[in-house]
C-alpha cells in the first residue's frame, strides 16, 4: 500500500466525523461553565450531534486535519495555532476566557495519539523489558524523552 493511500484510510478511519462527535460527547471539559452551564466542549459538541454532514464535513477538513497536517497558510499561523479567545458569562455574572482554537488542536491530538498508541508502545515495550515496569525510572521513561525530543528535533 501506497504511503499516500496509508494516510487516507487512517484519515477516514482514525479522523472520522463519528471519532470527532465521540470525542467532544466525552472529552473532559477544558474551562469552567459560563452562565447557562455550558463549557467550551458543548459549544461545538452539539455541532456534531445531529447530521449536518456537510458542515460537520468542513469542520473536520478545515479546523481539526489542519492541526494534523500542518496545513495552514502563513498568515493566519499565529492565529490558528493559538486560537481565539471568547468571555463566556459565568454564573456570578463575571467573565470566563476560554480559547476555542484549543478544542480543535486536543481533538486532534486525542485523535492522532490515539491512532499512535499501539505502535509506539509496542516499540518501547520491545526494545525495553521493563519500560512499564520502571515507567518512572531513567530507563524506559527516560529513553522515551530521549527518542521524543530526538524526533521533535529531526522535525524542527
Amino acid at each position: 500500500m501506497r504511503r499516500q493511500d496509508e494516510w487516507l484510510n487512517i484519515q477516514e478511519h482514525s479522523f472520522s466525523i463519528k471519532k470527532i462527535g465521540q470525542y467532544f460527547r466525552t472529552c473532559k471539559p477544558p474551562s469552567a461553565q459560563d452562565a447557562d452551564g455550558w463549557r467550551g466542549r458543548e459549544h461545538v459538541g452539539w455541532l456534531f450531534a445531529d447530521g449536518d454532514s456537510t458542515l460537520q464535513g468542513l469542520l473536520r477538513t478545515h479546523l481539526i486535519l489542519p492541526n494534523i497536517l500542518g496545513d495552514f497558510l502563513a498568515d493566519h499561523v499565529d492565529e490558528i495555532a493559538g486560537g481565539r479567545m471568547f468571555a463566556l458569562e459565568k454564573a456570578n455574572n463575571s467573565l470566563r476566557p476560554i480559547v476555542i482554537g484549543s478544542l480543535w488542536r486536543r481533538c486532534a491530538a486525542r485523535l492522532g495519539v490515539a491512532e499512535v498508541r499501539s505502535n509506539v508502545a509496542t516499540f518501547f515495550m520491545s526494545q525495553y523489558t521493563n519500560f512499564i515496569q520502571f515507567g518512572g525510572e531513567s530507563d524506559g521513561a527516560t529513553r522515551c524523552a530521549q527518542v521524543t525530543q530526538l524526533l521533535a528535533a529531526a522535525w524542527a
